[in-house]
Order: structure tokens, then C-alpha cells, then sequence
């Protein structure tokens, strides 16, 4: 079954489940995808951007290969009312997977259905998935619920996302602006490496490090290492267009990076996009020079993921660099802990510095109305 045909159908046969029943939560079953599918047509309509949880054969397949483990929560009639999932997505590095997609039925968001969620998940697969080496997570700052999920369970923020989802996303939460998000991230498996730190966000980095017991030969990443003529440049991009995103993954930097970063940030415009981010690979001196090159360019620093690359390109770990295309407003990062506070002090600095040196977009708060309560944690 194509999207199309499997999204008509979850349409045509979305039922509301009857409210008011307890819930509980376990792996996903194969019977479960319909009402997943249901799910993301509620939260996302039409719009999200992998086929996996709109079509029930691909779901399904997907947990059984272990892309994805679902967790769901069912009311006591069997319905499906919640999920959430462990998941591959951006990272090259296939052994670090996302933790999120905690989704729930309107009628259920005043329940326990998000927690209980959270707690199979903590106590089933963190820490215990064969082929999962890290995790890492997006939590939304205009609320602090996903935020509080992640501290409790070993993932610590390690990076701001400046205005990554556009509000709409956040229908009914009176949410005004674009919405950041702090990058969380948990490390269960690790090995030796080297760790070239870039020289103009050097501080940023060496701050963070302490976060993990990572093993690591910490270098300098200078600006002068130049890639040789004949070395060229790896960029995988992912355009999200229901968020105005584009993310470049840069497993190798070559000669011709700046051309290549120029041209990105370009077409990411021309495509009407708020947010363009690198993630540069750490196991290279050249890091130092992409770092350069991008600061040059009106980027500012977002943060740092231990295990974003792993053995992918000149790994394992990232520096996350970021530039807004446009001015945009945007909605209150709120924060949970001191260590959230200060990654968002960091990256906010800079991006203003971004904005005097160079001229660059920066974004700016936006008055809130009354704030109502929040439909989901899909951060």
C-alpha cells in the first residue's frame, strides 16, 4: 500500500476512542498500526515526512528489523490512545538511534498515557537494545514535560536547535513563534577515539564534555588544517519542508566546502527555509576549517553529540553549527536545569554575535498569549 491509499484509509476509518478508560503501555503489536497510523493524522495530518507510521506493512516491518521499536499505550477496550518510539533517523551513525514520537490521542491528554509511555520505554530499552550504542532527543522548550523525561533517564542537553519547528505544529497550545528545541543526548556504549576541537567554538565544546564518561584524545581542530585540492567534500542533506529545515550531515570536509556550504544555504533560502544546520564530523582536523568556514558564513554554534557520526565519515562525534535564513520570531525556550540554562545562554550568544559581526538573521522572542495545556510531547 503507497502513503496516498494508506492515509485515505486511516482517514475513512478513524474512530475517537471512548475516553475515560485506564491505560497501559508495551511493545508494539502488529494489530497496533492502524491506530498509530491514526495518531500521526491527528498531531501531523498528512505532513509528516517518513512513509514508516502512516502505512501499517512498513510499521510493521520496521519493528521487526529493529529501525523502530514502538511503544504504545492502549485503553482497556484494546484502542490504541498513545505511542512513542526508539528510532533511526538523522544520524549516519546507524547505532545511535532517536527517543520520541510521544504522541496521544486528544482525549487522553490529561492522563497518565505520556508517563506511562516514558516508563516502559526507560525500563524496556534504555540501556538494553541490542544495536543501540546512544540515543538522542529533541525536547520542545515552550514547555518543560519532555525535558523532564529526558533528565530523569541519563540524557543531558548538549545543544539548542534555534527555532526548529514552526508553530503550527503546536495547534492549540498557544504557542506563538517558532519553537527551539534543547538536543539531549545518552551514551551506553563508547570506545576510544580522537576528538579534534574546532578553535572558534572550542569553549562551547569543552564545557559539554564533562557530561559523558566519554574516552577521547582531545585535540586541537585548527582553521589552518586546508583540505587537500584532491579531497572533496561529503554532504548528505535531508530537507524537511513541513518545518522549513534543512539539515546537512558533513561526513567529509574537502577543498571545495565553502562552494558547497554557499550553495546550501542558498538553495535553502530560494526554498523559502528558517533553519539550515551542519553537524561536522570531530574525527578530523579539518573540522576546524569547516568550522571557520561556516562561521565566515553567518552560522553560530549549536552544539556538541558525542556518537552523531560512529564510525560513519571522519567520526564519531559532532559539532552541531546552525544559521537562520530569515528573521523569525520566536516562542519562550523555557529550561529545567542549570546545565539547559547554560547550553541556551551559550548558543543564543553567539547567535547574536553571528548577527553583529556578519549580519546574519537572528531570532527574536515573540509576546505569548495566554498559554494553554500542551497536546502532546511529540518533542
Amino acid at each position: 500500500m503507497d502513503r496516498k491509499t494508506a492515509i485515505a484509509a486511516l482517514i475513512k476509518n478513524a474512530k475517537d476512542p471512548v475516553p475515560g478508560q485506564k491505560v497501559t503501555a508495551g511493545a508494539f503489536r502488529p494489530e497496533d498500526a492502524p491506530g498509530v497510523g491514526r495518531l500521526f493524522v491527528q498531531v501531523y495530518g498528512e505532513d509528516y515526512p517518513v512513509d514508516d507510521p502512516y502505512v501499517p506493512e512498513l510499521l510493521i516491518e520496521a519493528n521487526k528489523s529493529g529501525r523502530i521499536y514502538t511503544v504504545v499505550a492502549r485503553a482497556a477496550d484494546g484502542t490504541v490512545v498513545g505511542q512513542g518510539g526508539v528510532y533511526q533517523s538523522s544520524p549516519p551513525n546507524r547505532r545511535m538511534y532517536e527517543y520520541g514520537q510521544i504522541l496521544v490521542d486528544k482525549a487522553y491528554r490529561n492522563t497518565f498515557a505520556a508517563f506511562r509511555i516514558h516508563k516502559y520505554a526507560s525500563e524496556n530499552m534504555f540501556g538494553k537494545l541490542p544495536n543501540v550504542d546512544a540515543m538522542f532527543g529533541e525536547a520542545v522548550c515552550h514547555h518543560l514535560v519532555t525535558q523532564k523525561m529526558s533528565r530523569g533517564v541519563d540524557f543531558f542537553e548538549c545543544g539548542l536547535e534555534v527555532g526548529l519547528m514552526p508553530e503550527e505544529a503546536y495547534a492549540g497550545e498557544g504557542v506563538s513563534g517558532r519553537v527551539s528545541c534543547l538536543l539531549h543526548v545518552r551514551v551506553d556504549h563508547d570506545r576510544q577515539a580522537d576528538l579534534f576541537v574546532p578553535e572558534c567554538w572550542g569553549g562551547q565544546v569543552r564545557r559539554l564534555l564533562p557530561f559523558w564518561p566519554l574516552k577521547r584524545n582531545v585535540k586541537q581542530g585548527g582553521s589552518g588544517h586546508v583540505p587537500a585540492a584532491d579531497e572533496a567534500t561529503d554532504m548528505a542533506v535531508q530537507q524537511f519542508g513541513f518545518a522549513g529545515v534543512t539539515r546537512c550531515n558533513v561526513a567529509e570536509v574537502g577543498a571545495q566546502f565553502a562552494e558547497r556550504v554557499a550553495q546550501e544555504i542558498r538553495e535553502s533560502e530560494e526554498l523559502g527555509h528558517s533553519l539550515i544546520q551542519f553537524y561536522l564530523p570531530c574525527g578530523s582536523p579539518s573540522c576546524g576549517y569547516a568550522a571557520e568556514v561556516l562561521r565566515q558564513a553567518g552560522c553560530f554554534f549549536g552544539g556538541f553529540s558525542p556518537l552523531w557520526f560512529g564510525s560513519a565519515g571522519q567520526g564519531p562525534d559532532a559539532v552541531l553549527v546552525q544559521r537562520l535564513l530569515r528573521p523569525v520570531g520566536l516562542a519562550p525556550i523555557k529550561t529545567q536545569s542549570d546545565a539547559g540554562a547554560m547550553v541556551v545562554r551559550m548558543v543564543l550568544e553567539d547567535m547574536e554575535r553571528a548577527g553583529r559581526e556578519f549580519g546574519a538573521p537572528v531570532g527574536v522572542p515573540v509576546p505569548q498569549a495566554a498559554a494553554e495545556q500542551p497536546e502532546s510531547t511529540q518533542g
